[in-house]
């Protein structure tokens, strides 16, 4: 008695279910889904994990500084640039000093130390973990704050994970003299 039940009840939702079409509520949920989705990556959210990678035409450019002075930075340590002034594209993260590339191409990088009097920062950018250009400033007899810039341009595949880091020795480096920007070409 108790399985005539439940198969009569299966076979009547599955009657009702057929007789309703799904398509404009399909339609309607994937219409509110891409809002919700465009909203939540427009504002940082989520991240754009490079499921649409034909989309190369988009800008992509970001623009960062020290919040803070940063002192005995340890070898490989990254260096978190917390000030945003530009990030369109949404690739570089303020909390990890990250940029990951939102689609592949090639990318210009530009990064400005300003190692404090008599110190030295030697910094590289980072991709994947992997040494790809290098800023040497160091000029210790001055005793004088030392800017020192580097630029470098490197092909970058959708998902690629760029920053500036410590190559060598411990860094000390002023705040908001010390920037870092990028944008694909």
């Amino acid at each position: 008695m108790l399985l005539t039940f439940i198969i009569l009840m299966v076979t009547t939702q599955w009657g009702l279910c057929e007789k309703v079409s799904p398509k404009p509520c399909l339609k309607l949920f994937r219409e509110d889904y891409k809002s919700v989705e465009e909203t939540c990556l427009a504002v940082g959210f989520v991240r754009n994990n490079c499921r649409n990678d034909t989309n190369n035409h988009r800008v992509v450019a970001f623009d960062v500084w020290l919040k803070y002075h940063k002192r005995n930075l340890a070898k490989n340590a990254k260096i978190v640039f917390e000030e945003v002034g530009l990030n369109e594209g949404l690739g570089y993260d303020a909390s990890t000093g990250i940029f990951t590339a939102p689609s592949g191409g090639i990318y210009v990088f530009d990064w400005t130390i300003l190692a404090w009097g008599g110190q030295y920062a030697y910094t590289s950018l980072f991709v994947n973990d992997k040494f790809k250009s290098w800023s040497h400033c160091h000029e210790l007899n001055s005793k004088t704050f030392l800017p020192c810039s580097k630029m470098t341009v490197v092909k970058l595949n959708c998902g690629d994970r760029a920053w500036i880091g410590v190559y060598s020795g411990t860094a000390n480096i002023m705040n908001q003299y010390t920037s870092f920007s990028g944008y694909k070409l």
